[in-house]
């Protein structure tokens, strides 16, 4: 893997720093919003630290090995013999149901299944009161048998197969009629939205296209159209040449922090090669995919041990023509480390207090000092 390294890069000036250290807004050339960035903020008091409890097997845990009736029947699932050197006797009783990552349908939806809906669901006719149901899918992917909390708890053939999950049930679900759009996520910590603590990750299908999703698929579209060239792509050109922004990259995938980031210390994951489907990925790519995320986690882990994030992988709605194949997947990797407060609500325009170069440096220098199992 090729880390870029401190050296490579030119170091500011005193000037630099106390321009550095000024608020400044920047444009997300794929979201079309303004993010205000103020470095200075990141001096002021806070009172309420957080922390991480330690994570100990729940006998009453609907995910770990033995209470598998606790869930709606696997959709989907697969056992890797090898991971049954990792069970102590505290996991679970020894007729368990063998697995090592299982998805089962989510016991209390966001949507309703698209098969088990009316043919004509109910709706408002009115211009001003508009509703319709929504319909798709609500999955939860069940990350291991052992009660673990983060994704670097899991081990190396449990990260990979969770990755495969992903791939193989998107791809169910942009195969079923109606489906428009599909998204991956995973919630870690009460303040990420987490309600259970063993490690897993959920998959919604809509369909129906969120605003924002359409907004990226538009100005995607446009530059393709004005330029030739994938959106995506000429970022990760630029920010290769640029490094600044460059946390790690290998033959395949690279991780930056993007200029006009909305959050701090987010990480974006993408590949090097125009794809505009996640779930087109072949094994070896999703194998660097798989390695690259848990890096990052490792690395964020490290800065601030304990911390809530999430993660989003994003890939090409279902629902979406795209003749011009101008969309190009990627996976947003960011802690919890500030809360949405009154401005952000009120103007739609988010307040990081961490500039994109800044982060990309700290987790440079968490690669560097320590590396992670080398995959």
């Amino acid at each position: 893997m090729d880390i870029i390294k401190q050296s490579d890069l030119v170091k500011p000036s005193a000037n630099a720093k106390r321009q550095a250290a000024a608020s400044e807004t920047r444009l997300d050339p794929f979201s079309g919003q303004w993010s205000i960035f103020a470095p200075q903020r990141t001096e002021r008091p806070d009172e309420f630290v957080e922390h991480r409890p330690t994570i100990k097997t729940d006998v009453a845990c609907p995910f770990c090995r033995g209470n598998e009736s606790e869930t709606p029947p696997a959709v989907w699932s697969k056992h890797i013999p090898e991971t049954a050197r990792l069970f102590s006797a505290d996991d679970g009783p020894a007729d368990y149901e063998d697995w090592s990552v299982r998805v089962v349908p989510n016991k209390f939806p966001a949507v309703d299944s698209i098969d088990e809906t009316s043919t004509a669901p109910s709706t408002r006719p009115s211009a001003l009161f508009q509703s319709n149901a929504v319909t798709g899918g609500h999955e939860v992917i069940v990350e291991s048998p052992r009660h673990f909390h983060s994704l670097t708890e899991l081990d190396i053939a449990e990260i990979d197969l969770i990755f495969q999950a992903y791939r193989d049930r998107i791809r169910h679900y942009r195969n079923v009629a109606g489906v428009q759009y599909v998204s991956v996520f995973k919630n870690v910590g009460r303040t990420a939205g987490a309600s259970l603590s063993h490690s897993h990750s959920q998959l919604i299908a809509t369909d129906r296209i969120p605003q924002p999703v359409a907004s990226v698929v538009e100005n995607m579209g446009r530059h393709r159209a004005n330029t030739g060239c994938c959106l995506r792509c000429d970022v990760v050109r630029a920010e290769r040449k640029a490094k600044e922004r460059v946390v790690a990259c290998d033959e395949t995938v690279i991780a930056t922090c993007p200029f006009a980031s909305q959050l701090p210390m987010l990480v974006r994951v993408t590949t090097l090669k125009h794809q505009a489907c996640f779930e087109d990925l072949g094994d070896r790519e999703l194998e660097s995919v798989s390695r690259m995320v848990y890096r990052v986690i490792t690395w964020l882990e490290q800065l601030r041990p304990g911390t809530a994030y999430n993660y989003c992988l994003h890939t090409k709605p279902p629902g979406i023509v795209d003749p011009s194949d101008s969309f190009h997947w990627y996976i947003d990797i960011f802690p919890r480390m500030s809360q949405v407060a009154g401005f952000e609500w009120g103007s739609g325009c988010m307040i990081n207090p961490i500039l994109p170069e800044e982060a990309a440096a700290s987790l440079r220098k968490c690669s560097a000092s320590r590396n992670p199992r080398r995959f």
